[in-house]
Order: structure tokens, then C-alpha cells, then sequence
């Protein structure tokens, strides 16, 4: 009689990592709102080729001075600052659905105003319009979230949103390359574009509202002081926390990269000009490949650490500034590295920076709370931006841009405390 091991050894290939995150990739792709959403993400972020091509269209096409650009700038910053509450207002009416369709609908004619106008005012009424729209899409991350919940996959929350900023990171990427073709075609090109993907950017807006239902939700409250207590609830000390720390971190990895700019051709000011906006070009381009990259790392961060991931992306931002800081007291040879990994670490933190401060302020299953969130960080982003860029103007009036850099360096040194603090609070309210 044969002799037959007790144990035979399996001959079935155990899945490795790359297989696991394949299938993975395949289970998402299948879900229609989550390829809907990518795109939603993707189109309607920003007006696309004109984030690219602002300055070069606005200054050198509709003849706008320096000074002009500058003031539209200030102006729109303002203006969406004063506008939140009223936008905010409007959206606990009408609901999630609404807003996201009137922000896709209103981003189209910010599109259509900028690119047609004959002057400044008109300009500055689609600059207006840009920052309407901007805050109204805001609720399509609550609109992710309340699906997800739905369906009880609230834990993809943060998959999902890195994966469609990723998409959007490589949209943009390559609207930016084929920006400057397009361009030399024709001047009126990029902005032609734009307004199309705007048109495109509605179609999506309505699909992914489709079945949402916060309007019905929050009209169901008893009274309106009611409703308007629970949004005054969102001022407690884990929220405060959250929106002081979302304003400075946003205002260092936004407005901070033009001084981070700044600093590079303030430092090599004695090197070539062509050299200098050769290796900015090249960083610019990198920055998006960076930003890809970023937002796959923190889906699996996130899956290890959980929001502790906060602490780890506040650190890198504090190293990109110091490594921004350091030549001008130490020339070494590796400068330019110092200044390009800086730079890139700044630009790395804050797509998974951004998703997981929307993930804690959504943890939260009432729709008015929601908006109310979703909103004030919108605001504290704004008002971090321009406090800051109102100080470093400031500043650069005295002194040199080495000064802005160490003010930023000491700031991304108080959102690392920040973000402690706001770990420990969300684990002991949790």
C-alpha cells in the first residue's frame, strides 16, 4: 500500500501586496459613483488650464498690469471670505445636491466671464463667480461621505478621496503641458478648453448628487433654532483645533510654495535666469508626479496608522521648510538639493493633509453640522492664506524672504502641536 502524507503542501499561489492591491483597484472601478467622482474631483477642483495659464493670460492677452492681477487677487480672496456664511446659509436650504450642481453650473460661468471679458470689472465679476463656485463644490466631499455611510463603507472614505485627488493631480498635469501648445496655436485656446471641461465638470456635478437627500434630512429638524444650534455646536475645542490647524497648514503648502519660489530665485540670484526658471519649470512639473504619489502613500498610511498620519505629514512639512532654511546659513554643495527637496516635501503633505482633516470634521452623521464644517474649514483655509500673505508682504518690505521662510518654519513647528492635540482629542471624544 502507497504511503500518502498526512499533510499535502498547497499548490495554490498565495496573493502577494501587488496582486491584493490590483484586485483592489479593480473591486473600486466597478462602482459607477466612485469612477462618477473621480472625474466630479478631477474637473471641478479648479478652472483647469487657467491655473495654469492665469498670469501669462490675464497679463499678456487682456493687457492687466502687475498691480491689477495683484489687486484681483486680494480682491476675490476677500470677497470668498465674506461670502461663506451667506453660501452657507444657502446650502443648508437647498442641500447637498443643489450646491454641488449650482457651484459645477456657476464654475462654468466664471469660465465664460474671464475668458470673454473686456476689462477689468468683467474679470473681476468671474473671479468673484470662481470663488462661489469653489465653496459650492466643497460639498461634494459630503456628498462621498454620506454615500459611503450609507452603504456602511464609511472606512473608504480616505481611499476614495486620495484616489480622486490623485486623479485630479494627474489631470492637471496634463493641462499643463498642453497648455503652452495650445497656446501658441492660439491665445484663447487654454481658456476655450477650460470652459468645455468646465461644461463636462456639470455633467458629473448631477450625476453623483443624484440620490442624495441632506435638504430633506435637515428640513426635518423641528424648528430652525434648532437647526441653528447644532451648527453652533462645531465651536468646540476639537474643532477649533481642526480649523486653526487646517488655516495654518494650508496657507504654508498654498501661498507658502510662491515664497518657497521666491526664496529659490532670491537664493541663486547670481545664477543664470535661464538656469533658474529651467529648474523651477522642471520642480513645477514634478510637483504634480510628487502629488500622485502622496495621495497613493496615504492610502496605505492611513490603513497602519489610522489619523495619526497628521502628525507624521506636519513633521515633513516642518523638514521641507527648515531644508528651505538652511543654505542661507550653510553653503554646502548640495544647495540645490536642499532647496528642491524642500520644496517637494511641501508640496507632498498637503493633498493627504487636507483629505484627513474633511474625514475627522465628517465624522459626524448630521448633514447641517456637516456643511457647517465643511464651510469654516473653507473659510479658515481663505483667511489663513491671506493673513499670511498680508504679513509676509509685510515683511519683505523690511527685510528679505529669509524672514518669511523662518516665520513659515516656526508656524509648521506650532501645526506639529497642533496636530498632537488633535489626535488626543479626537481619540478621547471617539
Amino acid at each position: 500500500m502507497a504511503y500518502e502524507p498526512k499533510f499535502r503542501r498547497s499548490t495554490t499561489r498565495r496573493p502577494n501586496r501587488e496582486d491584493t492591491y490590483v484586485r483592489s483597484c479593480i473591486q473600486r472601478f466597478k462602482d459607477r459613483f466612485y469612477r462618477e467622482y473621480l472625474w466630479y474631483t478631477a474637473l471641478e477642483t479648479d478652472l483647469l488650464f487657467f491655473v495654469v495659464c492665469d498670469v501669462l493670460f490675464l497679463t499678456q492677452v487682456k493687457g492687466m498690469s502687475k498691480e491689477s492681477f495683484s489687486l484681483l487677487t486680494f480682491l476675490s480672496l476677500a470677497f470668498s471670505l465674506i461670502i461663506q456664511y451667506p453660501l452657507l446659509r444657502f446650502i443648508n436650504r437647498v442641500g447637498n445636491k443643489t450646491a454641488v450642481r449650482t457651484g459645477s453650473v456657476v464654475f462654468a460661468l466664471s469660465a465664460v466671464c474671464i475668458t470673454f471679458a473686456p476689462g477689468f470689472i468683467t474679470v473681476l465679476i468671474g473671479g468673484f463667480l470662481k470663488c462661489i463656485g469653489h465653496t459650492l463644490n466643497a460639498m461634494g466631499t459630503a456628498i462621498l461621505k454620506n454615500r459611503l455611510t450609507t452603504e456602511h463603507r464609511e472606512d473608504r472614505f480616505v481611499s476614495y478621496q486620495s484616489d480622486a485627488n490623485a486623479a485630479t493631480s494627474l489631470i492637471m498635469m496634463l493641462t499643463s503641458l498642453l497648455c503652452l501648445p495650445l497656446f501658441t496655436l492660439n491665445e484663447y485656446l487654454p481658456m476655450v478648453a477650460c470652459i468645455v471641461l468646465s461644461l463636462v465638470g456639470i455633467v458629473f456635478a448631477f450625476l453623483i448628487s443624484h440620490d442624495d437627500d441632506s435638504a430633506q434630512e435637515i428640513n426635518l429638524a423641528p424648528n430652525l433654532k434648532q437647526s441653528a444650534k447644532r451648527q453652533r455646536n462645531v465651536w468646540n475645542s476639537l474643532n477649533i483645533l481642526l480649523f486653526a490647524s487646517f488655516a495654518i497648514f494650508c496657507a504654508l503648502t498654498g501661498t507658502g510654495l510662491s515664497y518657497a519660489k521666491l526664496n529659490f530665485q532670491q537664493y541663486l540670484i547670481n545664477q543664470d535666469p535661464e538656469y533658474i526658471m529651467m529648474l523651477l519649470s522642471v520642480i513645477t512639473t514634478v510637483v504634480y508626479l510628487i502629488r500622485i504619489v502622496s495621495n497613493m502613500a496615504m492610502r496605505k498610511a492611513y490603513g497602519k496608522v489610522k489619523n495619526r498620519v497628521a502628525i507624521f505629514v506636519s513633521i515633513l512639512l516642518a523638514a521641507g521648510l527648515v531644508m528651505q532654511t538652511l543654505p542661507w546659513f550653510s553653503f554646502t554643495g548640495d544647495t540645490i538639493a536642499f532647496l528642491c527637496i524642500g520644496y517637494l516635501l511641501m508640496a507632498f503633505v498637503r493633498d493627504p493633509y487636507i483629505t484627513l482633516i474633511r474625514h475627522i470634521s465628517l465624522e459626524d452623521d448630521d448633514k447641517a453640522r456637516q456643511q457647517s464644517m465643511l464651510i469654516t474649514l473653507n473659510g479658515a483655509q481663505k483667511a489663513g492664506s491671506l493673513i499670511l500673505s498680508a504679513v509676509a508682504t509685510l515683511m519683505l518690505n523690511h527685510w528679505d524672504v529669509l524672514s518669511v521662510m523662518i516665520l513659515m518654519t516656526a508656524l509648521a513647528m506650532v501645526t506639529i502641536v497642533l496636530c498632537v492635540l488633535i489626535i488626543r482629542k479626537y481619540q478621547q471624544t471617539s
